[in-house]
């Protein structure tokens, strides 16, 4: 039975796992794409998890892997995760160019670094496997990376190309075969000769994400009580606008839940995206979303499948005649799971192509010029500047 098949509940009715696999998300490069493109962390924890229940002795007592793809829609998955990272005893992050900069998976290891405050620096390192996913830039020369390739000696395909690489292509698999046999035998050896005690690991940050290269992306919703905290789906731990916030973070983007009312102030600078209820009437809804960018993605969100609202769709062909992003409805919860990560991409999508551009003043330069007398070409005013 794997840990995603056992009962929920605190991380003391858990048992242990013999790793914890961490990684960055891929951001898809269009709201057309597959929203999950990591097909290939999957395969390598499928591969991992195959190669330690080879070697392991302890099966009985303790399940193999982890990783946030088992991870049931819907759960809230920072608790999740946490309980996870309480019970493992090795850590393995896949080290990209985007894990350094993802707050997501730098939560998860600072979570799991927290179960190792008391132990020595060379115990504590033995519990952390790091791999080389996909190579840095030259420039970007940091501990971890040499850490990764310490850790299967001399490798250069593995330098060169990284884990990932060796994993996409058949011309590589005995490279891919032998690091995944070591990286086993290590998690392995660790797990059954130098256990983990068990301990609550420090809550995965929920800390506003900085916003680095990215606007941060507001979520909110438009429901008759005005409320933020909308769980059309009891199935679902959270909230919508906390569900599509996570799917945010988890794909980079930092994000943050707003109420209704302060979209209109932020919304000019931001990607948002609204969740509408479609019980507050297609006139109100088209009353309070006026005046909003034209940017900004409007999801209607109907839970009665067996009775579908006529009104959902006529919200939603509303918006997208007045200008906004058309999104059909939808209704089921799978279905809105489903539709959450195509809607955080388009969101950013549409503010990247609408949203405004403010390139930073500086000092006009006259350009030189080549005819006789005529030391620099004074800019002539053109028919936008008038």
């Amino acid at each position: 039975m794997s840990w995603a098949d056992r009962v929920p509940g605190s991380a003391g009715a858990r048992p242990d796992t013999y790793f914890f696999l961490s990684y960055a998300h891929s951001v898809p490069l269009s709201a057309a794409a597959e929203p999950d493109t990591d097909f290939w962390v999957t395969k390598f924890f499928n591969d991992l998890r195959d190669a330690v229940r080879d070697g392991a002795t302890r099966t009985g007592e303790t399940d193999i892997g982890f990783f946030d793809g088992l991870v049931t829609p819907g759960a809230d998955l920072k608790q999740v995760l946490t309980e996870a990272l309480s019970v493992t005893h090795v850590f393995v992050p896949l080290y990209s160019p985007n894990y350094f900069s993802n707050t997501w998976a730098l939560g998860e290891r600072a979570s799991f670094w927290s179960r190792l405050a008391k132990l020595r620096k060379s115990e504590a390192d033995r519990h952390v496997l790091p791999v080389l996913w996909i190579p840095l830039p030259p420039w970007d020369d940091r501990p971890e990376t040499t850490e990764a390739l310490e850790l299967v000696g001399d490798d250069t395909e593995y330098a060169e190309n990284g884990l990932r690489a060796l994993c996409m292509l058949r011309f590589y698999q005995r490279q891919y075969t032998s690091i995944l046999e070591t990286l086993a035998r290590r998690i392995v050896a660790v797990t059954e000769a130098e256990p983990l005690p068990r301990s609550a690991a420090a809550a995965v940050s929920d800390s506003p994400m900085t916003d680095g290269d990215h606007t941060a992306l507001l979520v909110t919703v438009l429901a008759p009580d005005g409320a933020a905290n909308w769980r059309p789906y009891p199935v679902h731990e959270l909230a919508v606008a906390d569900h599509v916030a996570a799917t945010a973070a988890r794909l980079g983007l930092p994000t943050r839940v707003v109420e209704f009312g302060l979209t209109r102030e932020q919304a000019p600078d931001s990607p948002a995206i609204v969740l509408i209820n479609p019980d507050l009437g297609e006139a109100a809804v088209r009353a309070a979303i006026d005046g909003l960018p034209r940017w900004v993605v409007p999801l209607v969100i109907d839970t009665n499948v067996t009775d579908p609202d006529a009104r959902a769709g006529a919200i939603a062909d509303t918006l997208g005649n007045v200008g906004f992003p058309l999104v059909r409805p939808v209704r089921e919860a799978d279905e809105f799971e489903r539709t959450a990560p195509q809607l955080v991409i388009e969101a950013r999508r549409q503010f990247l192509r609408h949203g405004p551009v403010n390139p930073p003043a500086g000092p006009a330069r006259p350009r030189p010029r080549l005819r006789p007398g005529e030391t620099f070409d004074v800019r002539q005013p053109q028919e936008e500047d008038l």
